[in-house]
């Protein structure tokens, strides 16, 4: 770089900033997920596996639905679960998680969406009028 210190500083400094205004979720606001079954749990997505127009808190809470990677002691790492925000399904590795969102953290709206979403599961699960066994 050839500017000045104090210009650079200054730069990082403002980016700092704008980054912190997000308030995005961090591991304070999760249980480890060291250990843990994924499954059924609303994980955070670290902010880095975000588009930039996507990184705040609401993108970042995923529903853990399958794969092997929800499951700790697999050797598989892929996780497929639905972005809590809009219920699109998404794919992620086991590692992109940061951990799973504390219940007093889990905003009203979540909460909702969770139930939401846990119905049409199960709706889902019928075919033509015919329960699947």
């Amino acid at each position: 770089m050839d500017s000045h210190p104090a210009v650079l500083d200054g730069f990082i400094n403002q980016a700092r900033r704008a980054y912190q205004a997000l308030n995005l979720w961090e591991a304070k606001h999760c249980n480890n997920a060291t250990g843990l079954n994924f499954e059924g749990k609303v994980m955070v997505l670290r902010a880095t596996n975000l588009k930039d127009e996507y990184k705040n808190p609401r993108d970042q809470l995923v529903l853990c639905e399958s794969g092997f990677g929800c499951s700790p002691t697999a050797s598989g790492r892929k996780v497929f679960g639905r972005f809590l925000a809009d219920g699109e399904r998404c794919q992620y590795e086991r590692s992109d998680f940061i951990g799973e969102l504390k219940a007093e953290y889990l905003p009203d709206w979540a909460v909702e969406k969770r139930k939401e979403i846990g119905a049409s599961m199960e709706v889902g699960q019928s075919m033509g009028g015919m329960e699947m066994q």
